[in-house]
């Protein structure tokens, strides 16, 4: 027959599963298994921080009739956005919310998470930032004033400047690394610089058609 005692060691009690086992006449008393303490002190942790529990601040009466406006946008964005918002403000916790809308749940934590810190303008998707300018404003300035001078100042023997024979000239002179044809057009045509058409001036998007022209 096993039962539990408790035994106290140290001014502290612990529990113990004890068998009693009969020697002859007597009934001893063995230790199966030491349980642990008889009152045991659990420290309370510190709650792990989870995702998966945010919601949406408490919405007020504009929003809410906003959200459901957006509902009905022509927007897939904004319609799934509306759906998470207003979900969660019904304390419908991301997981199930992804599921419900059929979307990934980064994506639903990710929605909150803006709402909370921008409002209903999380309804509008962020245009993405565009590519940095290769070539600033004070690059675009040393490349007009080299245009404004004549080549023959830099000994080139024609009497006006040919894309394709400018472009050949910037590279030289380690005002670009590189330039298209065409991003160099467009920077002369920005500026107002025009140029002058010879008989022999020609312009192709053929990527090759510099070099086949000055080969003929």
């Amino acid at each position: 027959m096993s039962y539990i005692r408790i035994k106290e060691v140290n001014g502290k009690e612990y529990k113990y599963l004890v068998k009693g086992i009969r020697v002859g006449e007597q009934v001893l008393q063995k230790v199966v298994k030491y349980l642990g303490p008889a009152n045991p002190i659990y420290k309370a942790g510190i709650k792990r921080k989870t995702n998966a529990s945010i919601f949406v601040r408490k919405l007020n009466d504009d929003e809410k009739r906003k959200l459901k406006t957006a509902l009905h946008s022509s927007d897939a964005f904004t319609r799934d956005r509306a759906k998470i918002f207003l979900f969660s403000s019904e304390r419908m916790p991301p997981p199930e919310i992804s599921r419900k809308i059929n979307c990934c749940l980064e994506k639903v934590r990710g929605a909150i998470v803006c709402f909370n810190q921008n409002g209903l303008e999380s309804l509008n998707r962020r245009k993405a930032k565009g590519a940095e300018p290769k070539f600033t404003e004070a690059d675009k300035k040393i490349i007009i004033i080299h245009f404004s001078k004549s080549p023959r100042e830099f000994s080139v023997p024609i009497s006006a400047w040919t894309l394709p024979k400018f472009r050949e000239h910037l590279i030289k002179f380690k005002v670009v690394d590189t330039i298209s044809i065409e991003t160099l057009r467009q920077i002369l045509i920005s500026s107002g610089a025009r140029l002058k058409r010879s008989k022999r001036w020609q312009y192709s998007p053929d990527k090759q058609f510099g070099e086949k022209k000055e080969d003929n």
